[in-house]
């Protein structure tokens, strides 16, 4: 169903839970795993690698599905029999299969490398490279731009389209408009016992985007869409759910897909602009496998996306530390009974256990005395890293971990890498009143792993000199190469 990390209503209700544990929490205790009160229960928060491991190796006793489920039914607003559908073997205790299990495989199998991945990432890069076409349209006059927002429209369109294809309801403005106002009213709908009642705005917003999906469902243009929306559906309907519950659904599942990239986006193309020797080096990288050739009409500059995966760690170096200095995700777990992590905390029956990121991305015996510096060679396997500090691939959280790890990482990686690169290639950003500035990122959603800018930033659009007179070519080669961003995709 709905994959991403919450961090419970309480926390939601602080609007900005994990920051609140990493600035108070880890002063006071600095421990590896501690106990918080909450009502009539108790939260587990867990800073440690090792720990996470041992939480990774029972995902049936501390699990994630349950938690999910709740979410997903809050969040969509689905039927009572779409609701028990969910909850029947939600967690497998009587085995590997129910309606949760089976869409969280349906779903895995399409965001897998291979075909269906691919087919994906062609339609997101070729309207990735239209909207940066249609910057170049204008002539070689710089573009102001409001860069938060211009992400936001440019990812949605590209996302969507990539997901639901030709029949994309995104393409509505309205629809578009309505997915932003229900994300914006996330934290009212969970906290409330009568969101119809006190988030109207958002429900409102919610429904409309619901009912243009189930439009789109009704009219089987899910046929002529992705192999994740198509493997979706399928599994929603063999399950026995109605059209309006699996719309209803997929409203949730939009959550997963959109909510994320497009920040991570600005956060990439703001560290870079704003660092000069990261972007010359990451722009000297990419160089590196751009393909020269002499056409009828000119000049052809060919990028084979395929290629950045291999070629590019600098690159992939400067996105992980986006996402280390960037990501206030936290992954939930629920405790099923009671239990012994590591032979030594006794975990209650019905508690929750919760594993934030931001405590571990600026932990500094995780990353060295420079912890709160941005180093975009963090990553590299070379010496030249401007820390001496290893870092241990397991502590990048960005993408959660273990039974739980995001089935959508590498779309999202090859989305936010792809428009980068794009962008790095073709144009020079200049802030408009000549200084960089980081916005604050206070008003997060409870929803958002990447952390959201309060405030936008407008910037200059200026066309590199030569990039204007010649075409570019944007593709992607068959490959089941990935980004190894996650620890688990890595095989160094």
């Amino acid at each position: 169903m709905i994959t991403m990390w919450i961090s419970g209503k309480t926390l939601a209700a602080r609007g900005n839970g994990n920051k609140w544990m990493t600035r108070n929490a880890r002063r006071k205790h600095s421990l590896p795993i501690y106990t918080l009160p909450i009502f009539a229960s108790k939260l587990y928060v867990i800073n440690s690698i090792d720990l996470i491991s041992s939480v990774q190796r029972i995902p049936k006793i501390l699990a994630f599905p349950p938690i999910e489920a709740k979410f997903a039914m809050t969040v969509c607003a689905t039927s009572k029999e779409a609701n028990e559908l969910l909850a029947h073997n939600v967690n497998g205790e009587e085995g590997d299969w129910g309606y949760s299990y089976d869409a969280y495989e349906s779903m895995h199998s399409a965001l897998a490398p291979g075909p269906g991945l691919d087919g994906m990432n062609r339609i997101m890069i070729q309207n990735i490279a239209h909207s940066l076409n249609q910057i170049r349209a204008r002539g070689d006059q710089s573009l102001n731009i409001r860069l938060a927002e211009w992400t936001r429209h440019e990812i949605t369109m590209a996302t969507t389209n990539s997901v639901y294809g030709r029949w994309n309801p995104f393409k509505d403005p309205n629809v578009e408009n309505a997915f932003w106002e229900f994300e914006k009213g996330l934290v009212m709908i969970l906290i409330n016992r009568l969101p119809s009642l006190t988030a109207r705005k958002a429900c409102r917003a919610r429904d409309l985007v619901g009912d243009a999906l189930r439009h789109y469902f009704e009219a089987k243009h899910h046929e002529y869409g992705s192999t994740l929306v198509q493997n979706r559906y399928n599994t929603s309907k063999q399950h026995k759910a109605s059209v309006g519950d699996i719309a209803r659904f997929e409203v949730g599942n939009t959550l997963a897909v959109l909510v994320n990239t497009a920040p991570a986006v600005f956060w990439m193309l703001l560290y870079l602009y704003s660092n000069p020797l990261a972007l010359q080096e990451c722009r000297d990288e990419v160089e590196s496998v751009v393909s020269d050739t002499n056409e009828t009409n000119g000049r052809k500059r060919t990028v084979n996306i395929t290629s950045i995966k291999q070629n590019c760690p600098i690159l992939t170096s400067t996105f992980q530390e986006v996402l280390r200095q960037r990501t206030l995700g936290a992954q939930v777990r629920q405790v099923m009974q009671d239990t012994m992590l590591d032979g030594r905390y006794l975990l209650k029956k019905d508690a929750t256990v919760i594993m934030p990121s931001l405590v571990m991305h600026t932990d500094p015996a995780v990353w060295g005395f420079d912890v709160s510096e941005f180093d975009h060679k963090r990553f590299t396997k070379g010496k030249d890293a401007q820390s001496s500090h290893k870092p241990n691939p397991k502590a990048l959280r960005a993408f959660g971990g273990g039974t739980t790890l995001c089935p959508g990482r590498h779309f999202a990686t090859t989305e936010i890498l792809a428009t980068v690169v794009m962008f790095i290639l073709r144009y020079d950003l200049f802030p408009l009143d000549d200084r960089w500035t980081t916005p604050k990122t206070e008003k997060t959603n409870i929803a958002a792993v990447v952390m959201e800018p309060d405030t936008d930033i407008t910037v200059r659009v200026v066309p590199r000199e030569g990039s204007a007179d010649c075409e570019w070519d944007f593709k992607l080669a068959d490959s089941s190469m990935v980004f190894g961003v996650a620890a688990e995709d890595r095989h160094d």
